[in-house]
């Protein structure tokens, strides 16, 4: 009787898993066949692709004029380069700000005892609480009264903010850190700042590291920001969404998908190539949560 019930209950978690995998199949089917449509478009002629999206291209060699036609777009003004120069420059800038005032304010709160240390964190989480669109107008408004409005600052400004899923995960990989390691140093003659430089950045760098790659994808994919605050100076992201809205019947889609496979390009080698990093810090982070 046992034998059969465990026969029966192994017969069903298998069932179970199969019903499973293939609802994730489906599922990252869902999310890939979008990409993989773009992509054969991409090869096809204009008026081929009017004529059936769906078909196979005859003249796979089109790939190349519509690459030629995409860096050649322009958008208010600012070519394709300059839009992909900005986004380069706002994406680097804005990760070493992010990251430098992210990493100060987590080592601060997790380390060092001073009053309203337990309200800053109570704030830290309750900033995450209220919507984006909730906080726009009066930072739209902030930024205005500054003189910062299409200003490359403004952006700098925002994306500095130490708050935010960076500043939970870097708190608690700090929070874990024994401060033994710190007493050592400080007994060596070391001060509080060359104990966070060369003795607890060390020791938070695995969790840095993919937190600093995540923190890239998000800035080179952001859209809102650049659109709300830098309205004159288009990245490539404000620039192809721009695009897109201005295609008419007659536009050249085959070359806007080359060209949204290129602003693509290097995130998707950005992740391919630090994907173990982002995985593990991820499933890391979700347990120690």
């Amino acid at each position: 009787m046992h034998r059969n019930k465990a026969i029966k209950d192994s017969l069903g978690l298998r069932i179970t898993k199969i019903i499973i995998f293939v609802l994730f199949v489906l599922y990252s089917f869902s999310l890939i066949f979008p990409f993989l449509w773009m992509i054969l478009n991409s090869f096809k002629t204009n008026q081929e692709f009017f004529n059936d999206i769906w078909g196979l291209p005859t003249n796979p060699s089109a790939f190349i004029d519509n690459f030629i036609t995409a860096i050649t777009m322009k958008n208010s003004g600012s070519t394709i380069i300059e839009m992909t120069l900005r986004s380069i420059f706002i994406t680097i800038v804005g990760v070493i700000a992010s990251t430098i005032s992210c990493t100060c304010i987590s080592y601060a709160i997790a380390k060092y005892k001073f009053p309203g240390r337990g309200l800053i964190y109570a704030v830290a989480i309750g900033v995450m609480l209220i919507p984006t669109v909730g906080s726009t107008s009066a930072t739209y408004k902030l930024i205005n009264d500054l003189g910062l409005y299409n200003n490359y600052l403004a952006l700098i400004l925002l994306y500095s903010g130490g708050f935010g899923f960076q500043f939970l995960l870097l708190h608690s990989t700090f929070k874990s850190i024994s401060w033994t390691y710190a007493e050592a140093a400080m007994v060596d003659g070391a001060s509080d700042f060359r104990v966070f430089t060369t003795v607890m950045l060390p020791l938070a760098t695995p969790t840095m590291i993919p937190l600093v790659i995540l923190n890239v994808i998000s800035l080179w994919n952001d859209y809102f920001t650049p659109y709300m605050y830098l309205k004159g100076k288009p990245t490539l992201a404000v620039g192809l969404q721009a695009m897109v809205s201005q295609m008419e019947y007659n536009a050249n889609w085959p070359a806007l998908f080359v060209l949204m496979l290129l602003s693509m390009l290097p995130i998707i080698i950005l992740f391919i190539c630090f994907q173990k990093q982002i995985m593990t810090n991820v499933t890391a982070g979700g347990l120690k949560g």
